[in-house]
């Protein structure tokens, strides 16, 4: 294995965090160069010999003593060693971005109906302790030479969704804000969750230098059934307790008025109108009632008597009530004609 006689990482892009230098085998010619914003750490047999920061180096002896009591090569007549060097960027990253895995779902404390609500930011993060950070993430989050920003923040996502629920749902519940309530306290959940993220990431040695929630949302589908109930009390408040249910009484007459057919008409007005009596208490001012023997009874169509309502043959004349006309169209009580096609239900009968 050749011998590298200078040892330095320029960095391929902003979005590096840790890279391995490609050699292993150097001597005391060889010569470190840490630009700025690196750090850069010497491995020899897993042991962490010393940690540089920006300058010039001469791997030597009195940098690196563990080297001193090594045999003599012919390498120049100089002792060649092998030991690993890693360059970590010591930048500030500002522009991580995060956002929830999958919705949080939370009953909402005023309006108590489910949610299913995201988010997403920013982050921006510092390596801080280099050696603890070397010593506990390094090994499972290397790939090849590189470690990125990238794996960072995916080895972090599900912390960060983790805290994120428990303070999104325990701020609502708690202090019973509804989803509509959020955004103008935004900066309270924000506060809560840069504090409860700070310890995460000192303990693999990075600093969380700000954090931000760009927002806070839900589907549509759950903001039209919010504003639904929103215009439903907005209604009750304007119109208050009684003319707010006879105002939605009326709505079910309009609805079973609007059905086709005379039928169907006539059971959508019946419907509406019980519905409307029983929100009111009382229609009678508004919608004229019939009396009490029009709701009782009706006329036979033979023998004219008066008959009760539900009575399947007439008590004078024994004539059948007919439900219904040869052509299978169901007809009201006390109907002489069919009201569908206008056939002729009774014919005068005569006792012999």
């Amino acid at each position: 294995m050749a011998l590298y006689d200078v040892v330095s990482f320029e960095g391929s892009s902003s979005d590096w965090l840790l890279y391995k230098f490609i050699g292993t085998e150097f001597n005391v010619n060889s010569k470190l160069i840490v630009t700025t914003s690196q750090v850069a750490i010497l491995v020899h047999n897993g042991h962490i010999e010393k940690i540089c920061e920006e300058g010039t180096y001469k791997l030597d002896t009195e940098l690196l003593p563990f080297i001193s009591g090594m045999v003599k090569a012919v390498h120049s007549g100089k002792s060649p060693y092998k030991m690993e060097v890693y360059f970590i960027n010591k930048r500030l990253k500002l522009d991580l971005l995060w956002g929830t895995t999958d919705a949080i779902k939370i009953l909402d404390p005023v309006y108590q109906i489910q949610l299913n609500i995201r988010s997403r930011g920013q982050l921006a993060v510092r390596l801080s302790n280099y050696q603890f950070f070397f010593e506990t993430l390094v090994g499972s989050l290397i790939q090849g030479n590189f470690i990125s920003f990238e794996i960072i923040k995916r080895y972090f996502r599900g912390i960060m969704n983790q805290r994120l629920k428990k303070i999104i749902s325990s701020f609502m519940l708690d202090n019973k804000v509804s989803f509509y309530e959020i955004n103008p306290r935004i900066d309270e959940i924000q506060k809560a969750l840069e504090v409860s993220l700070t310890e995460d990431f000192i303990k693999f040695g990075f600093n969380l230098v700000n954090l931000s929630i760009e927002s806070i949302n839900v589907p549509d589908s759950d903001l039209e059934a919010l504003n639904d109930i929103l215009i439903r009390r907005a209604e009750f408040e304007q119109l208050g307790d009684n003319r707010y249910r006879t105002s939605r009484g009326y709505d079910v007459l309009e609805k079973g008025a609007s059905n086709q057919g005379s039928a169907g008409q006539m059971m959508g007005v019946g419907l509406g109108m019980g519905m409307a009596n029983q929100a009111t208490g009382s229609m009678s001012s508004i919608i004229p009632q019939a009396s009490t023997n029009e709701t009782k009874t009706f006329e036979c169509p033979n023998c004219d008597s008066q008959i009760p309502k539900g009575t399947k043959f007439c008590p004078e004349c024994g004539i059948k009530i007919v439900v219904e006309c040869s052509n299978g169209h169901k007809v009201p009580e006390g109907y002489h004609f069919c009201n569908e096609c206008g056939e002729s239900l009774y014919k005068k009968e005569t006792k012999e």
